[in-house]
């Protein structure tokens, strides 16, 4: 949170089996070499999306700070080798030497006992939108050794607000609805995606299937009508693959046309509201609907509730194949991305991508998500097996992440276990970065608000 007198400030907390620990950092990129102070995560999220170096992307300014911070070849030509790793360390640095040490002597006993650590990352729903921490990849800190995902620690987002957490019973088998939207719209740059890639998601499910893992069903056509029309025994997982956008769209009667974040006026006369996470779900063969984060969270919300309470199983999980997923950047709401949405509506457990994967990465990450799963595994450790079937020497493995609010399940364990399934686990860290507005008057207001009008206008470029 800003903290009076220091304008790149937040507090962390910390709370461990060995204690509780707090700090207060500063910002972690923030460029002190310009005439004004300017915050870079912006910057670092343009590179998190990058498959490889598009200087178009990036302007003068911001690739000399990229040089100086490790995240540029000096001839800026390309990402280094390292690039990833230097934002991790970056982050970690940050969070202070006893901070450190609480994770470390995690890591430590992890490593003993061949188990996994689990790193439950708490954030509150009303921060503030020119510093949302939830928009740093926390999930890339590093140590200096490497990745700390690479060495046996498992990491969950937890959204805190005024509800309590969901608690779902446990399940014998999986059952999995499968919705794969291969529409497009060429009116805001979205092409209609090749069979070939939503087959292949389609494949890693099947396998896992073929191996008594998972019940597999379709939704076809891949409709919101199709999904509001389910009854009955409800499926324990809903897989999207299809497009996500984040942008804007018109609500006018007859129109739901989608346009980008900087657009503020509809073709048809109306004003646009405030930018939010979308699901590109089929309309017709040829017309994409534009579902949103909203809508898509009241529909499913609404779908397990019942007139005299339920209490039996429900929807545990959603996995959003979907590009953007993940994102509510500058927005009023972290619950404008559809997975933070769908979190806000009661569902215990989403994973969604924050930036665009390539299909054999989407691939392999959902057969062997699925097939951990399979084996009663957590949703964190199958979420690690499915990152590093993307490979952990490419920038694919950090793009999925996992959102988990479910009451005394804080791994996420969807399974009636044996004592003999129970994977033994070390006691988890969560990870607390609260955060407030600014105060009224407080003179670095004026340094918040240039922040939001330069976020913004590197936005409209985009």
């Amino acid at each position: 949170m800003p903290i009076e007198g220091n304008k790149d400030c937040f507090k962390v907390s910390v709370e461990g089996a060995s204690g509780e620990v707090h700090y207060q950092p500063d910002l972690p990129f923030v460029d002190g070499e310009t005439t004004d102070i300017q915050d870079r995560s912006f910057t670092v999220v343009k590179v998190l999306e990058s498959t490889k170096f598009n200087g178009d992307n990036f302007p003068e300014a911001e690739e000399d700070w990229m040089v100086r911070e490790g995240l540029l070849l000096s001839d800026k030509s390309a990402f280094p080798p390292q690039y990833l790793a230097n934002i991790g360390r970056r982050l970690y640095q940050i969070l202070g030497q006893k901070i450190q040490q609480v994770i470390e002597m995690g890591v430590r006993d992890a490593k003993r006992d061949r188990t996994f650590l689990h790193i439950r990352l708490r954030f509150p729903s009303d921060a503030p939108k020119y510093i949302r921490l939830t928009d740093y990849r926390w999930e890339l800190l590093h140590n200096d050794y490497d990745f700390l995902a690479h060495q046996g620690v498992t990491f969950s987002r937890y959204i805190a607000y005024q509800s309590p957490p969901p608690n779902l019973p446990s399940v014998a088998r999986l059952n999995i609805l499968l919705i794969s939207s291969g529409i497009g719209d060429k009116n805001i740059g979205l092409p209609s995606l090749p069979p070939l890639e939503r087959k292949a998601i389609a494949s890693g499910l099947q396998k896992a299937e073929a191996e008594g893992k998972v019940k597999l069903d379709f939704l076809d056509p891949p409709t919101l009508d199709g999904l509001r029309q389910i009854t009955g025994k409800l499926p324990h997982v809903i897989h999207f693959d299809g497009h996500g956008f984040f942008g804007k769209r018109c609500n006018e009667m007859g129109c739901r046309k989608a346009y980008k974040q900087k657009e503020t006026q509809c073709g048809c006369g109306a004003t646009l509201g405030e930018a939010q996470g979308y699901l590109v779900f089929q309309k017709s063969a040829r017309k994409a609907d534009f579902v949103s984060a909203r809508e898509i969270g009241e529909l499913l919300g609404n779908l397990q509730r019942r007139e005299e309470g339920n209490s039996g199983e429900g929807i545990a999980l959603v996995v959003l194949s979907s590009c953007r997923s993940g994102m509510s950047r500058l927005s009023e709401s972290v619950f404008n991305g559809v997975a933070q949405n769908l979190i806000g509506k009661g569902i215990p457990a989403v994973v969604a991508m924050t930036y665009s994967v390539s299909v054999s990465a989407a691939s392999a990450f959902s057969e062997y998500f699925y097939r951990s799963l399979g084996e009663k595994d957590s949703l964190a450790v199958a979420l690690r097996r499915g990152q590093s079937a993307m490979g952990i020497e490419w920038n694919q493995w950090y793009r999925p992440i996992l959102y988990l609010r479910w009451a005394d399940n804080q791994g996420g364990q969807l399974f009636n276990l044996d004592e003999s399934d129970v994977l033994p686990t070390q006691p988890a860290i969560s990870v607390t970065l609260p955060q407030s507005p600014p105060l009224p008057d407080n003179p670095h207001n004026e340094f918040y608000k240039k922040r939001i009008a330069a976020k913004e206008a590197e936005l409209a470029k985009v």
